[in-house]
């Protein structure tokens, strides 16, 4: 039996069923600015996830980490069929998004091997925390 894909109403049904504020459906549509019966619709997928300012709000209501976020908007992505609406701008508009578009479809022909990539994030990853650690001090 195939397991169930971890979807975007899945996700905001987890936060706000886990919130220790024992949140209903129409306090987190009210706070959002929708209805009930939308935001049950997103929660149990039926309908697209929210909008990008509907998920920072939603965010907000949450006091989402940065990779809960990051997490949020890759799967509303996922569901859209679209780039994450939070990178959207560097990813669609900028220079590094077009050498970045670039180098996936590369790896998507088969001119680079996953692992280089792989190495490249690692070393992205040792610099930031490199970064991150000079900057506690």
């Amino acid at each position: 039996m195939q397991k169930k894909q971890f979807r975007y109403g899945d996700f905001i049904k987890e936060k706000r069923v886990n919130d220790p504020r024992e949140l209903r459906q129409s306090d987190v549509a009210k706070m959002l600015g929708i209805s009930t019966s939308l935001y049950g619709e997103i929660e149990h997928s039926r309908r697209p996830p929210f909008n990008l300012e509907k998920s920072e709000i939603f965010a907000e209501i949450f006091n989402l980490t940065n990779d809960e976020k990051a997490l949020m908007y890759d799967l509303a992505a996922r569901e859209k069929n679209q780039v994450p609406a939070d990178i959207e701008e560097i990813f669609m508009y900028s220079e590094i998004g077009d050498l970045s578009r670039q180098l996936f479809r590369e790896l998507q022909n088969g001119h680079y091997e996953e692992e280089n990539w792989k190495q490249l994030i690692r070393e992205a990853e040792k610099e930031k925390n490199k970064r991150k650690g000079a900057s506690d001090e």
